[in-house]
């Protein structure tokens, strides 16, 4: 059987998938629930991949009572990451019966395609699969295919929603820059949003005359998922255990919540006077030194509620939690690098002391606050000193 290129890229992506969809069902860090969910989804694209394949080499023609019984499994791409965003986001996630409704759809059209084909006699199965490969599908199979889409977006785009919703409680609720960056979780459904529509827009094709080149647009589409695979995926892998840090009932009650602060009843001068009092504790305790400070942690040592105190941040310092606290780390770390106690500190360690736990939120952060990474701001402290030191009549030049 000889194999062409796109022979390989399927093999590859099959082998991959399936392999990558097991190491989930069995790996044990972090929550199980978020692996299984994430390797059902993937192990979903590795058999609609396969059933793609048999047909594309004529397998099925030998065995067509076998053929195209996974060509309904695009229903399940949406339901399986959006349930897998909430369970790696919210900390109360459980797999109830409730959430069986998702796959409602794909259970119901797969036993009616099923169904309607077995009862097809041999011939007009092989005319069935000969149709699908010369892509002269009937225009009803392309309306159906059109609702798979577009229920697969509508989940992309609550999924999306939840990230973003999550991202903006995350900034008020903590200062830890790893349970509040999810870009990695954000490009993964982005992708997937890009991927598919323009898996769409190839399949839609075979009504137009580009229906010829539907086979080089599956070749593409088949390259960029496996650049996906292999240059995204593997990091990814490691994130889930590092969330699950706010409830679902908690993200929730918090949407809308500058709606909510135009409702609040909270005066000013008790904001200002709060206001006060965080500044005096800020400075005078140092909380921000603690890699894991959170608002209830910071507000239960103010003795006010949590979300009086993120109203107060928001609202008279024009800030999300997050970014205030971090704030104060840049400043502490600017100290540190201008004034060292001791010169031979490096800047790992002063990221660690002025309490970051990443040293790529660190950089990050300095360079947003400041304009120049840590190392390029030590540097450049080091030579105002050493130009100091060479001409000691400086100061009184000046």
């Amino acid at each position: 059987m000889e194999l062409t290129f796109r022979d390989i890229l399927f093999i590859i992506l099959i082998f991959q998938l399936l392999f990558i969809s097991f190491f989930l069902f069995s790996h044990k860090k972090g929550r199980r629930v978020s692996h299984l969910l994430l390797g059902l989804f993937f192990l979903s694209f590795c058999l609609n991949l396969a059933d793609g394949f048999l047909l594309l080499k004529r397998v099925y023609f030998v065995y067509p009572s076998f053929a195209l019984w996974a060509s309904n499994m695009p229903l399940l791409y949406g339901p399986l990451l959006y349930l897998y965003t909430q369970s790696v986001l919210y900390n109360d996630f459980s797999f109830s019966r409730r959430k069986l409704i998702h796959f409602f759809p794909f259970i119901v059209f797969t036993a009616f395609a099923i169904v309607t084909y077995s009862i097809q006699s041999t011939d007009q199965k092989i005319r069935i699969l000969n149709a699908v490969l010369e892509r002269n599908i009937p225009s009803l199979i392309y309306i159906f295919s059109i609702a798979v889409y577009i229920q697969l977006f509508i989940y992309l785009f609550f999924s999306l929603r939840i990230v973003n919703s999550y991202v903006a409680l995350a900034s008020n609720k903590f200062a830890d820059h790893k349970r509040t960056n999810i870009g990695w979780l954000r490009f993964t459904i982005l992708f997937f949003m890009v991927f598919m529509l323009l898996g769409a827009i190839s399949g839609l094709a075979g009504i137009t005359p580009w229906a010829k080149y539907y086979y080089l647009f599956l070749t593409i589409l088949l390259a960029v998922f496996f650049l996906y695979i292999n240059r995204v995926l593997f990091k990814a892998l490691h994130f889930p255990e590092i969330f699950s840090g706010m409830s679902e009932k908690e993200a929730a009650s918090g949407e809308g919540r500058a709606v909510k602060y135009a409702s609040s009843t909270l005066q000013e001068q008790e904001k200002l006077r709060i206001k006060e009092s965080l500044l005096q504790y800020m400075k005078k305790s140092k909380p921000y030194l603690e890699p894991e400070l959170s608002l209830d942690e910071l507000a239960a040592r103010l003795a006010v509620k949590p979300k009086i105190l993120s109203q107060v941040i928001n609202e008279t310092l024009g800030k999300s939690f997050f970014d205030y606290i971090n704030g104060y780390r840049i400043d502490e770390a600017m100290r540190l690098l201008t004034n060292p106690k001791d010169l031979k500190i490096t800047v790992q360690e002063v990221l660690y002391e002025v309490g970051f736990n990443s040293k790529s939120s660190f950089n990050t952060l300095f360079k947003k606050q400041t304009g120049l990474t840590p190392s390029e701001f030590k540097k450049k402290q080091a030579s105002y000193k050493g130009s100091d030191s060479e001409n000691p009549e400086s100061e009184r030049i000046k």
